[in-house]
Protein backbone atom coordinates (compact mmCIF):
# COMPACT_ATOMS: atom_id res chain seq x y z
CA UNK A 1 0.00 0.00 0.00
CA UNK A 2 2.84 2.39 0.81
CA UNK A 3 4.42 1.86 -2.58
CA UNK A 4 1.11 2.46 -4.35
CA UNK A 5 0.57 5.63 -2.30
CA UNK A 6 4.03 7.01 -3.12
CA UNK A 7 3.68 6.21 -6.82
CA UNK A 8 0.19 7.76 -6.89
CA UNK A 9 1.42 11.02 -5.31
CA UNK A 10 4.28 11.18 -7.81
CA UNK A 11 1.95 10.52 -10.74
CA UNK A 12 -0.51 13.20 -9.58
CA UNK A 13 2.34 15.68 -9.16
CA UNK A 14 3.56 14.98 -12.69
CA UNK A 15 0.02 15.31 -14.05
CA UNK A 16 -0.39 18.69 -12.31
CA UNK A 17 2.91 19.91 -13.74
CA UNK A 18 1.81 18.80 -17.19
CA UNK A 19 -1.44 20.77 -16.88
CA UNK A 20 0.45 23.90 -15.78
CA UNK A 21 2.86 23.55 -18.71
CA UNK A 22 -0.04 23.16 -21.16
CA UNK A 23 -1.71 26.31 -19.79
CA UNK A 24 1.55 28.24 -20.07
CA UNK A 25 2.08 27.04 -23.65
CA UNK A 26 -1.45 28.14 -24.59
CA UNK A 27 -0.53 31.68 -23.52
CA UNK A 28 3.11 31.78 -24.67
CA UNK A 29 2.61 30.63 -28.26
CA UNK A 30 0.19 33.43 -29.22
CA UNK A 31 2.32 35.92 -27.25
CA UNK A 32 5.42 34.93 -29.23
CA UNK A 33 3.59 35.30 -32.55
CA UNK A 34 2.14 38.67 -31.51
CA UNK A 35 5.57 39.91 -30.40
CA UNK A 36 7.07 38.88 -33.75
CA UNK A 37 4.28 40.68 -35.61
CA UNK A 38 4.84 43.85 -33.57
CA UNK A 39 8.63 43.65 -34.05
CA UNK A 40 8.16 43.40 -37.81
CA UNK A 41 5.88 46.44 -37.72
CA UNK A 42 8.53 48.40 -35.78
CA UNK A 43 11.20 47.54 -38.32
CA UNK A 44 8.93 48.69 -41.14
CA UNK A 45 8.25 52.00 -39.38
CA UNK A 46 11.96 52.66 -38.91
CA UNK A 47 13.22 55.19 -36.46
CA UNK A 48 14.02 58.11 -38.71
CA UNK A 49 15.92 61.29 -37.99
CA UNK A 50 13.94 62.16 -34.85
CA UNK A 51 15.66 59.25 -33.08
CA UNK A 52 12.55 58.02 -31.29
CA UNK A 53 9.63 55.76 -31.94
CA UNK A 54 6.29 57.48 -32.49
CA UNK A 55 3.93 57.29 -29.49
CA UNK A 56 1.56 55.03 -31.42
CA UNK A 57 4.39 52.50 -31.79
CA UNK A 58 5.48 52.39 -28.14
CA UNK A 59 2.47 50.72 -26.50
CA UNK A 60 -0.95 49.34 -27.17
CA UNK A 61 -3.42 46.49 -26.88
CA UNK A 62 -4.05 43.84 -29.50
CA UNK A 63 -7.43 43.56 -31.21
CA UNK A 64 -9.88 40.72 -30.60
CA UNK A 65 -9.44 37.75 -30.23
CA UNK A 66 -6.15 38.72 -28.54
CA UNK A 67 -7.60 41.51 -26.41
CA UNK A 68 -6.08 39.97 -23.28
CA UNK A 69 -2.60 40.86 -24.56
CA UNK A 70 -0.98 44.29 -24.41
CA UNK A 71 2.42 45.36 -25.71
CA UNK A 72 5.19 47.89 -25.17
CA UNK A 73 8.06 48.55 -27.54
CA UNK A 74 11.41 50.31 -27.36
CA UNK A 75 14.26 51.04 -29.72
CA UNK A 76 17.70 52.03 -28.52
CA UNK A 77 21.15 52.41 -29.93
CA UNK A 78 23.70 49.79 -28.90
CA UNK A 79 26.62 51.77 -27.52
CA UNK A 80 29.40 49.42 -28.52
CA UNK A 81 28.63 49.29 -32.26
CA UNK A 82 27.80 52.35 -34.29
CA UNK A 83 24.44 52.29 -36.14
CA UNK A 84 23.30 49.11 -34.39
CA UNK A 85 19.75 49.43 -33.05
CA UNK A 86 18.04 47.08 -30.60
CA UNK A 87 14.29 46.72 -30.92
CA UNK A 88 12.49 45.18 -27.93
CA UNK A 89 8.83 44.17 -27.70
CA UNK A 90 7.21 43.05 -24.44
CA UNK A 91 3.85 41.29 -24.72
CA UNK A 92 1.99 40.96 -21.42
CA UNK A 93 -1.20 39.34 -20.20
CA UNK A 94 -2.79 38.97 -16.78
CA UNK A 95 -0.53 36.18 -15.52
CA UNK A 96 2.71 36.65 -17.44
CA UNK A 97 4.75 38.22 -20.18
CA UNK A 98 6.97 37.44 -23.15
CA UNK A 99 9.89 39.55 -24.43
CA UNK A 100 11.37 39.50 -27.90
CA UNK A 101 14.44 41.54 -28.84
CA UNK A 102 16.34 41.89 -32.08
CA UNK A 103 19.28 43.96 -33.23
CA UNK A 104 19.48 45.54 -36.67
CA UNK A 105 22.22 47.44 -38.43
CA UNK A 106 20.89 50.69 -39.86
CA UNK A 107 23.50 53.17 -41.11
CA UNK A 108 20.82 55.81 -41.69
CA UNK A 109 19.72 55.81 -38.05
CA UNK A 110 21.17 58.05 -35.39
CA UNK A 111 19.75 57.45 -31.95
CA UNK A 112 20.71 59.43 -28.86
CA UNK A 113 22.98 57.60 -26.41
CA UNK A 114 21.11 55.40 -23.91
Amino acid sequence: MTIIGVVSVGALGAFGADLRAAERAQRMLPAAALAQERLTALEEIGIGPLSTLPDSATRGRFDSPFGDYSWTATARRVRTIEHLVEFRVDVAWEAGSFTLAERRYDPSTTLPPP
